[in-house]
């Protein structure tokens, strides 16, 4: 059961997203003059959600230290997580990036180790997932998540109920 305190910080961190794309929205559209007053707004903006987003991921962690997945589910999880990283691995912006893909090797190695079973591999690799999320990226790692993880994500909200 996810706690209170992480329900809370989860709405945050989105609030926060929320804002970040409305001003940078407003910067786009912005005389030049304006430009520079909301790029300082963005970047206090992201400071605070890096804040908020660091104790969500700390204490998602918490959670999910003691979590037992079901076999059958940890199998579906690990093998969607690989095809995810491989399919992340060949995009240009993670290629250029050597850190990330250090993270996302990682990933993969954890998750292909042979004759450990599919829970064990995933209480492996997933520590890796806030290194990767909390990297500094301009991308909502929300819908990151959501797009490059989705199996893990559903796994994620039945764990929430």
């Amino acid at each position: 059961m996810i706690s209170d305190r992480l329900s809370h910080l989860q709405s945050e961190v989105q609030k926060y997203y929320k804002q970040l794309a409305g001003r940078e929205k407003a910067k786009r559209l912005a005389h030049f003059e304006d430009k520079e007053l909301l790029q300082q707004q963005i970047d206090e903006l992201k400071e605070e959600l890096r804040s908020v987003e660091g104790e969500y991921w700390l204490r998602w962690g918490r959670e999910i230290a003691g979590l037992t997945i079901p076999e059958a589910d940890a199998e579906i999880v690990a093998s969607q997580l690989v095809r995810e990283v491989e399919f992340l691995e060949i995009e240009p912006a993670v290629q250029s990036n050597a850190e990330l893909m250090t993270v996302l090797e990682g990933i993969k190695a954890a998750l292909s180790k042979p004759g450990i079973p599919a829970a064990g591999k995933l209480k492996a690799a997933i520590p890796l997932l806030p290194g990767l999320i909390s990297y500094e990226m301009e991308l909502d790692t929300e819908g990151l998540l959501r797009l490059v993880f989705p199996t893990f994500c559903s796994l994620a909200d039945k764990i929430k109920k």
